[in-house]
């Protein structure tokens, strides 16, 4: 029976959240001192989309949201399609490899929190904001797409 490679990889899920007046949900890692998406670690016997659901739970206690697109069933229910964005496989420097599930998430309630629940900062950008601001490419782009994909 084949393994999953934990040794120097981690399973990981993050959710652009964005709310109806444009502006996308960042928090400020303190590790890789930059702007990255709400998320974490994927724990063992959860889909990726449970993870998710998990952790915005945990770190954001009062936003709700739905899934872009949404999870649906087929086959009289026995399947269940959930589809993220992308999947992102990348070095991180505290962790190695992060196999990381990406959803876009539209908000449905939120409050302006100014941490979450681990203390890092939260923010909410604009598509300006994200423009001037230094942080990673990667996230920068996706921030940017997702404000885009779910105010249409």
């Amino acid at each position: 029976m084949a393994e999953i490679n934990w040794k120097d990889r981690c399973w990981v899920t993050t959710i652009f959240l964005v709310r109806s007046d444009k502006k996308v949900l960042l928090t400020r890692n303190g590790r890789l001192n930059t702007w990255i998406p709400v998320g974490g670690h994927i724990d063992p016997g959860e889909n990726p989309d449970e993870a998710i659901v998990r952790e915005v739970k945990e770190e954001l206690p009062d936003f709700e949201f739905e899934f872009i697109p949404k999870a649906h069933y087929e086959n009289n229910g026995d399947v269940k399609v959930i589809k993220p964005y992308q999947v992102q496989i990348e070095k991180v420097p505290h962790h190695n490899i992060h196999i990381n599930i990406i959803f876009f998430g539209k908000c449905t309630k939120w409050e302006n929190l100014e941490e979450n629940d681990e203390g890092d900062k939260l923010r909410w950008f604009s598509k300006k904001e994200i423009e001037k601001e230094e942080m990673l490419e990667s996230v920068k782009k996706l921030a940017l797409s997702a404000i885009d994909m779910l105010t249409k």
